[in-house]
């Protein structure tokens, strides 16, 4: 009796793990619980390959860490009633997509089974992202690529609309800062190869010159290279996590 007690309740438990699990990705769910690690590419229908995640997010990561914006792509099998621009609104808000100064987030939300999508920007974008610019890029790019089923196509050349759309808006100190040293390291190179060949001219110089040319030459290779190179706003890994950006209510929405 004991024994078939004990099998009863590992039964129900596991039920119960299992039942957890399949309501975890509710819309609800994920409107109330970022993803962790915090992600710019989520799928929780399972449309895209692996690799297509990588590239995508590879991608967002390089827009976020030049300039502050960040664009989220969620993907879901169900709204489960929820409206389409509620849902990615409400998604918006709670994950704080985009800078908590500038409120440059883009929340890009496609349901697989309800077959709509939505594209909506935080309050520091609905200028650059303007209504009619979003039902563009939604009727124009993503819509007719989600008809024929290739997903990844469109949510890749509709984020590069976005992108393109967007840019110029702001930019990340840092990373021109990062660019911009580049320039002034080579003209102080230039500087030293010509005191070099001066000096060597009248006998002198010794070995400070090749020194301090060789430092200049060898020091800061380490630093990140900031731009379009790589994720993390440290220009080191990947993406970095939301900075609490505010929505309002643009944006458009469509269906396939």
């Amino acid at each position: 009796m004991k024994k078939l007690s004990c099998i009863i309740i590992l039964i129900f438990s596991f039920l119960l793990v299992v039942a957890q699990q399949g309501s975890s990705n509710t819309m609800a769910d994920i409107i109330k619980n970022p993803p962790s690690p915090a992600k710019l590419v989520n799928d929780y229908a399972g449309v895209l390959t692996e690799d297509q995640k990588q590239a995508l997010e590879r991608k967002l990561v390089r827009l976020d860490d030049s300039t502050f914006t960040q664009i989220a792509v969620v993907i879901v099998s169900s709204l489960d009633g929820y409206d389409v621009a509620d849902a990615a609104i409400e998604l918006g808000r709670s994950w704080g997509v985009g800078n908590k100064k500038t409120n440059s987030g883009v929340v890009l939300l496609i349901s697989k089974n309800d077959r709509k999508l939505n594209i909506s920007p935080g309050y520091g974008l609905e200028g650059a992202l303007t209504d009619a610019e979003s039902n563009d890029i939604i009727q124009g790019i993503i819509r007719p690529n989600f008809k024929g089923e290739d997903y990844y196509r469109g949510i890749d050349q509709g984020t590069d609309a976005i992108i393109n759309a967007v840019k110029g808006e702001y930019s990340n100190p840092r990373a021109a800062r990062s660019k911009g040293s580049g320039g002034g390291k080579l003209i102080f190179i230039i500087i030293i190869i010509l005191f070099l060949l001066f000096a060597g001219r009248g006998g002198g110089g010794g070995i400070i010159g090749p020194m301090i040319l060789g430092n200049m030459l060898g020091g800061g290779s380490g630093r990140g290279g900031g731009g379009w190179g790589g994720g993390g706003s440290s220009g080191g890994g990947g993406f970095g996590g939301f900075g609490g950006g505010r929505f309002g209510g643009g944006g458009s929405s469509g269906s396939w």
